[in-house]
């Protein structure tokens, strides 16, 4: 279900926030086990929506991956 609605939605970088929310949840909220059961659906999301829309889900993962980065970047960064 969630890969048919993120793949229908269009918008890669909604996408790729509401996966990321997911995890940063789980990364606060859950013990090592459950992160890794969250971690592993994910995983799940992205191959199915690989299947279905390979270009569509190349987009997603660029804008995790940015996402991330900026994440990264702010938490490193001395003000």
């Amino acid at each position: 279900m969630y890969a048919a609605n993120f793949l229908t939605s269009g918008d890669a970088e909604w996408v790729a926030e509401e996966l990321y929310l997911i995890m940063e949840t789980s990364i606060g909220q859950d013990d090592f086990d459950e992160q890794e059961a969250t971690k592993q659906f994910l995983v799940l999301i992205i191959e199915c929506m690989n299947k279905h829309d390979k270009d569509f889900t190349e987009e997603i993962t660029k804008a995790y991956l940015e996402k991330t980065l900026q994440t990264y970047k702010k938490g490193t960064t001395k003000k």
